[in-house]
């Protein structure tokens, strides 16, 4: 009798011999191991391990680059192609349902084709799209019907959306797509018509949620339906709390900041001074917060820029002014122009 090798929740090989190994499944008949079945009834996640290494892909193949709204920061930062030349790559910005619907997308491609310029990337082509818009997904399949490579592989920093991807163009009904960092544990591979599809497990990035805080409370942070932008009128030397996470103070003027983070996260502001006293008591101010913090500060030029947050969200600012930051020690923070309006 045949038996289940791989669990079809993350393609990990099952084993029934350490419980914590990745792939340990009570029993080699199941479909999905310990960890995938826990998160699917219980909402519970047991350790999946990050992969950090790139993958040997072949040279007649369609790799698509996918990239959240929410990830626009890291954007064209991992060189895939020097790795693999001879593949056609296909940048693929998933998650487009998280924006505005007033969002200038003209721009957005516009700027994203500028920043793929001055990064000196390759490329076939740059789509916009959301995995949850039926249109979207079946215009992807046309676009790919056309090519005639035989392999597609969907390769992206991890939460990006690309099992949600692969499930729509392959019909899968078995693979896991949740809000968990480092679900994926190897290739999962379907046919896509003549072709095959792969859902490689998803390029570890430093400094995400997932490192600083436990899955039940992360999955909350992160965005997964419209961001409704919240715009805060700043004072000069006035700070703004975003949960217990993150303080910023801006400097130098007022400002409108907007904030792009899901509705549930909770933010307040106060005075810079207070800033200290609220960590030191952070377990009776706050429902989410972290062991130690460090500060950074961005000096921001005239124009419009974005201060990213780690996987939770930005904020849109107009300089110049100066941004000072006390946020969870090694938390992803970087400072890069706006793509959109």
């Amino acid at each position: 009798m045949s038996k289940t090798i791989r669990c079809q929740g993350c393609g990990a090989m099952l084993q029934t011999e350490n419980e914590e190994h990745v792939g340990y499944a009570k029993s080699l008949d199941l479909t999905y191991c310990q960890s995938c079945y826990r998160l699917m009834h219980y909402g519970e996640s047991l350790t999946h391990f990050h992969p950090e290494d790139l993958p040997s892909l072949p040279e007649n193949s369609i790799i698509l680059m996918v990239s959240s709204i929410l990830h626009l920061d890291m954007l064209f930062s991992y060189p895939v192609y020097r790795y693999q030349p001879e593949a056609k790559y296909v940048y693929i910005i998933n998650q487009l349902d998280l924006l505005p619907k007033s969002t200038n997308l003209d721009l957005l491609i516009n700027q994203i084709t500028l920043k793929a310029k001055k990064s000196s990337v390759p490329y076939l082509d740059i789509i916009l799209m959301s995995s949850k818009n039926k249109d979207d997904i079946n215009h992807l399949k046309e676009y790919l019907y056309a090519h005639k490579n035989p392999n597609v592989y969907l390769l992206g920093v991890q939460n990006s959306g690309k099992t949600t991807i692969f499930k729509a163009l392959t019909n899968d009904d078995k693979a896991l797509a949740f809000k968990k960092a480092g679900l994926t544990q190897e290739a999962l591979s379907r046919p896509f018509g003549k072709k095959t599809v792969y859902d490689m497990p998803g390029l570890y990035q430093e400094g995400y949620l997932h490192q600083m805080l436990p899955y039940n409370v992360y999955k909350r942070l992160i965005p997964d339906h419209e961001i409704k932008p919240k715009i805060y009128q700043m004072k000069d030397n006035q700070t703004v709390f975003i949960e217990g996470l993150v303080a910023l103070t801006f400097v130098g003027s007022d400002t409108n900041a907007v904030f792009y983070l899901d509705d549930q996260v909770v933010m307040h502001k106060t005075n810079p001074s207070r800033i200290k006293d609220l960590l030191e008591n952070k377990e009776k101010n706050f429902k989410v917060f972290v062991e130690s913090y460090e500060e950074k500060s961005f000096k921001i030029p005239l124009g419009k820029y974005q201060i990213t947050f780690a996987d939770m969200g930005f904020v849109h600012l107009n300089g110049p002014l100066t941004v000072k930051m006390t946020v969870p020690k090694g938390m992803h923070i970087s400072l890069s122009e706006a793509l959109f309006q």
